[in-house]
């Protein structure tokens, strides 16, 4: 597992989950390309959109912990929570490795297994999704983090919004 320390990056590092659906190969190939499911992708647009100046993306794998997008991986069938998937001492060990903690903001994107597990790891987590109330409210979230001329400040205004989104 590729676990070189993520550059040091003057914006943010955003964490995605992975996704049940893969792509179908039997070869390794780049963690970008073997998560292919529908909310991955809307998590990796919003999170690109927040680290489009600035910072990092890096995947939250239920097998392998926290991946960089450049990282060769093949399929698997697990998800967070599950016998068998990534612990947080593992996580732990990699942050430290990754050095984020030393990122001037840590963004969780995804669904509550994947973020509380970040959380474990970093308890000053932003958490954008927190409060949803279902997959359709995370999704409306993304698509405007992803959409706005400041992702990261909506995303910041997400986090804090303890779940409302009437502001």
């Amino acid at each position: 597992m590729n676990t070189t320390p993520v550059p040091t990056v003057a914006g943010p590092v955003v964490v995605v989950p992975c996704s049940a659906a893969k792509l179908a190969t039997t070869v390794p190939v780049p963690a970008a390309d073997l998560y292919v499911g529908p909310f991955h992708k809307l998590c990796r647009r919003a999170a690109h959109a927040i680290t489009s100046h600035a910072g990092a993306v890096l995947v939250l794998s239920a097998a392998h912990g926290l991946v960089t997008l450049d990282e060769q991986l093949t399929p698997y069938e697990l998800r967070m929570g599950e016998p068998g998937s990534v612990q947080a001492d593992q996580l732990r060990a990699q942050a430290d490795r990754l050095g984020l903690h030393y990122v001037p903001q840590l963004v969780a994107l995804g669904g509550r297994a994947y973020v509380d597990a970040l959380t474990a790891v970093r308890p000053d987590v932003l958490r954008p999704l927190a409060g949803c109330r279902g997959i359709g409210q995370q999704r409306a979230r993304l698509c405007r983090i992803a959409a706005a001329e400041q992702p990261l400040l909506v995303a910041l205004e997400f986090a804090a919004s303890g779940g409302r989104d009437d502001w």
